[in-house]
């Protein structure tokens, strides 16, 4: 289709819908009336939502002497909870679990398999799986804290059940994960306390003794000794804390690690490399250098402030190393334990950096211990009774002070529960499906699919249907041709639409080239062709113009309604009258010869000339534009006029017939 015309103007596109608009909307109604059999028959889901508000942690003050690693597992500081780590808690395996458990889930979801074997196979991770892709969402209100838990199910009084148990199951698991480490460190203070109690008493009554039985005024040495045994014993001691309270949180992280990721046993997890042994001895000697530098310049000194950067510079490549063996032992990008697998970083680089400072003090310890070698024994003696002394002293202010804090935190001053802003309730009415809304989409999507259809339908279409189809394939509008009421219109129904157009095709062919020959041919075989050629050369013959119409289709007698009469051939051997069909109007048909054998005759082109000169007009009755006669039958004709007809003639035939014939008369029958 070399000429078709690709470029589709407004009114191209109403044209094409006006034409096919039975199946637009045949595609409309069916489309509407599938989305309401679907709303008949659709399952309604009923959907109850709970709206809670996750306040942030309000903790006591943390101990002065505790790093902050410390003083988050022992209860100090103020934290934010991240929202989104909130929502991953409530519909995650723990939560779930205690929820399936407490509603019987297991029975319900069973209940809903018709089929037996494929009830036998339902688990409890496909519940869970179920329960987290299809039942329940958990999203976070927009510029809040908030969270909202919905539950869509078919049953609303269990859908609200359910709202209820999973808000029930994440405030206990929240809890437990909240609990857990806190309360380890009651017990371990618990247990220490009683045990470093009695320790103090014991060395105040052995001092007491001593000074007692010997009089004794310690040394400069000796008070600068002691002073510097019980500033060191209480780094000591205080970082010994720190240690066991990060263990203790470190713990806690694998614990939850192990059982969010599904492991069977506790997670083994023991960083180790010999770029971390390393680091922490030279962290060591930093910290070794650190304490005696502070006994010669001020905190604030140049000194003080590089060595201050190489330790922060040390520790930073700790907790980078630590990073490299976490992210290659776990998964550290998975979203539910991000946060998490942070805790567990920073934990691990404070647990060594802690490791080193304790080495480091032991160092310094060790310095004193053979710096108070140097002096009287009952000098000795003194030094040791009182350091321990001031060392339990301080142990169990700390651990007293400590417990406090943590018999609040546990009793619930800690524990940020959720706060219930929007309770539960059972819907009346269903969410799914929005009747409304689904059936609008419906009409929509219908509206959308009948469009659609109607340029499938057209551009699939092989027949032309009308003018349009005529104009895009060759840029030309045919002239339109109605059916008539008669078939000899001319003759039986002058001024009739059909005669008409007739009449003014005639006076254009006249007026424009008035051949004396000329055919008629049509792309594809129909009975409107014969009529326009009994039309047209009625047409002629009535303005008193002899016309003759040669019939090579012998279909022309059907037509005038005679019979078949003489044929050509038989007028070549024995030329007389010719059939007279109307008045100046005659008919001579092909008959049963082959055409080739008639045209290629010698006789036939004297019988042509003397038909031109006996009458006015010749007008040949050509067969079907595709025929292998027409390159023949053609060279006879001054011009060809071709017909269409609507429905019938197939595009690309029309084409073709169009390249053969190469006419500007063409017609369109519709």
């Amino acid at each position: 289709m070399e000429n078709q015309v690709e470029e589709l103007t407004l009114s191209d596109i109403l044209h094409i819908f006006k034409k096919r608009q039975f199946w637009f909307w045949t595609i409309f109604i069916l489309t509407v009336i599938a989305t309401g059999v679907y709303l008949f028959f659709a399952t309604p889901i009923y959907e109850v939502s709970v709206k809670i508000k996750i306040p942030a942690k309000s903790t006591a003050p943390s101990f002065s002497s505790l790093s902050g690693a410390a003083a988050l597992i022992l209860g100090g500081g103020t934290t934010a909870p991240g929202v989104s780590d909130e929502m991953e808690l409530i519909k995650s395996r723990k939560t779930l679990e205690k929820v399936i458990k407490e509603l019987n889930l297991m029975d319900y979801f069973k209940s809903k398999i018709k089929d037996k074997e494929e009830r036998e196979k339902l688990t409890l991770n496909s519940v869970i799986h179920k329960l987290q892709e299809d039942v329940i969402s958990v999203e976070m209100v927009k510029d809040t804290s908030f969270i909202e838990i919905k539950v869509n199910l078919d049953d609303k009084e269990l859908a609200y059940k359910l709202s209820k148990a999973i808000l029930d199951a994440y405030t206990e698991v929240s809890k437990e994960l909240n609990k857990d480490q806190d309360e380890y460190m009651v017990e371990f203070i618990e247990k220490q306390l009683p045990e470093t109690e009695k320790e103090l008493e014991e060395i105040e009554n052995r001092l007491k003794e001593f000074k007692k039985q010997k009089s004794i005024l310690p040394s400069k040495e000796a008070e600068l000794l002691i002073e510097s045994f019980s500033e060191l014993e209480s780094k000591y001691y205080s970082m010994q804390l720190e240690y066991k309270s990060l263990s203790v949180k470190l713990e806690s992280l694998k614990g939850a690690i192990s059982h969010f990721k599904g492991l069977i046993s506790k997670l083994d997890y023991i960083p180790n490399s010999p770029v971390i042994s390393s680091l922490r001895e030279k962290l060591v000697e930093y910290q070794v250098e650190y304490q005696g530098m502070l006994q010669r310049y001020s905190p604030d000194s140049v000194e003080i402030k590089e060595l201050e950067a190489r330790i922060k510079e040390v520790e930073k490549r700790i907790r980078e190393e630590i990073y490299s063996i976490v992210k290659s032992s776990f998964n550290a990008d998975d979203p539910v334990l991000s946060s998490v697998y942070t805790q567990l970083i920073e934990t691990q680089s404070m647990l060594e950096v802690s490791k080193a400072s304790l080495k480091a003090l032991e160092k310094l310890r060790a310095d004193l211990e053979n710096r108070l070698k140097g002096l009287p024994d009952i000098e000795v003696e003194y030094i040791n009774l009182q350091r321990d002394y001031q060392l339990k002293q301080n142990a169990y202010v700390l651990l007293k002070t400590k417990l406090e804090e943590l018999k609040l935190s546990t009793a619930g001053f800690n524990f940020s529960a959720p706060v219930v802003v929007d309770e539960p309730f059972i819907p009346d009415n269903p969410v799914k499906p929005n009747k409304k809304l689904t059936l609008a989409i419906g009409g929509v999507l219908g509206i959308f699919l009948g469009i659609l259809f109607v340029f499938v339908v057209e551009s699939s279409d092989k027949k032309v249907r009308d003018w349009f189809d005529v104009e895009k394939l060759i840029g030309k509008t045919p002239v339109l041709l109605e059916k008539p009421d008669v078939k000899l219109s001319v003759f039986k129904a002058p001024g009739s639409r059909y005669t008409n157009v007739v009449e003014k095709i005639g006076m254009k062919l006249i007026s424009e080239s008035n051949p004396k020959v000329f055919g008629v041919t049509s792309s594809g075989t129909f009975e409107e062709k014969d009529i326009f050629v009994a039309n047209i050369a009625g047409f002629l013959s009535k303005n008193s113009k002899k016309t003759l119409i040669l019939d090579f289709s012998n279909t022309m007698f059907k037509v005038f309604d005679i019979n078949s009469g003489k044929s050509l051939v038989e007028y070549m051997k024995a030329p007389g009258n010719i059939q007279s069909v109307e008045k100046n109007l005659y008919l001579l048909i092909k008959g049963k010869e082959n055409v080739n054998d008639i045209l290629l005759s010698k006789e036939f082109e004297s019988l042509i000339e003397n038909f031109k000169e006996n009458f006015d007009y010749i007008v040949i009755n050509l067969p079907e534009a595709s025929s292998p006669n027409i390159p023949l039958l053609k060279k006879l004709c001054e011009e060809t006029l071709l017909i269409l007809k609507s429905k019938v003639t197939e595009k690309e035939k029309f084409l073709e017939a169009l390249k053969e014939i190469k006419t500007e008369y063409i017609i369109l029958s519709e």
